[in-house]
């Protein structure tokens, strides 16, 4: 891996993930499938979910290929995806973006949401040629800091932006992965290494819940994984951060009784492997 993920290891930041981390929107499954299906016919045989989690992207591919494989690196999160139904054509396996437990030519489809940023670009992308099949495509995709909105309030929205930019980059900025330059850039300097490429930022990810889940949400960053590893007796940052975002929207009653919205832009990124030459 390209950084430390040994946070990605625990089991109840496993367990706050499958509940908390948002399902992806079908949009994006069906984006994928257009691009793949210009120039590969189904059916399709073979789906790799890398740094799948708990499997809120892996399960969604199941009605578009014979099998579908979740690889993730935390037997943790493995357990957490398994801890829930799946489709039967689904399986998990440990494994690594640098080293994916597939055979070489054996794959119509990768996938990696909001992962990528963890992993060693070169080696991942080695990987990705290594076991596509010609005309195979990689889906990258990625969101970042999902926040409640108001629909029609660009006061209220300005503000909690505001708040929640100031607790991810400078109150957890200390915490924070250099790898999450990655996400803050929106993929900026992730470049697939294929001649057909394309960039999609149509899509946005929308949770609709309540302020307790949304804190929820907050504990399954890594940064504040990393913080509270790092300060197991201070403070409850988030207490703060939930009085002001409830003081913001004008809610006056329990969090876990504030129902709100929440939503963030979407970067996709697709690539198809050339066809191979003819013999």
């Amino acid at each position: 891996m390209s950084t430390d993920t040994s946070i990605f290891k625990k089991e109840d930041h496993a367990a706050i993930y499958v509940k908390c981390r948002p399902d992806w929107p079908l949009e994006i499954i069906q984006k994928n499938l257009a691009f793949l299906r210009e120039k590969k016919p189904d059916p399709f045989k073979l789906a790799v979910d890398v740094g799948c989690g708990s499997g809120q992207n892996t399960r969604p591919l199941a009605p578009y290929f014979e099998k579908v494989i979740g690889v993730d690196v935390s037997e943790a999160q493995i357990r957490a995806a398994q801890s829930v139904e799946n489709p039967p054509n689904v399986e998990y396996r440990k494994g690594q973006g640098e080293s994916i437990p597939v055979p070489d030519s054996s794959v119509d489809l990768i996938t990696c949401a909001e992962a990528v940023h963890w992993f060693d670009l070169e080696a991942f992308f080695r990987e990705v040629d290594r076991i596509l099949k010609p005309c195979g495509c990689v889906a990258i995709y990625m969101y970042h800091n999902i926040r409640p909105c108001v629909e029609g309030d660009e006061e209220k929205n300005r503000l909690v932006t505001d708040m929640i930019f100031q607790f991810d980059r400078v109150t957890l900025g200390p915490y924070t992965s250099h790898c999450a330059r990655h996400l803050h850039n929106n993929l900026a300097d992730i470049h697939i290494p294929y001649e057909e490429t394309l960039r999609d930022e149509s899509f946005d990810m929308r949770l609709d819940t309540t302020m307790s889940s949304y804190m929820d949400y907050i504990r399954s960053w890594s940064g504040y994984q990393a913080y509270s590893e790092k300060n197991p007796s201070g403070p409850d940052i988030l207490k703060e951060l939930q009085e002001r975002l409830m003081e913001i929207l004008g809610f006056d009653c329990p969090a876990e009784d504030a129902k709100i919205s929440a939503k963030s832009p979407i970067v996709l990124l697709l690539g198809r492997k050339p066809q191979e030459a003819p013999m």
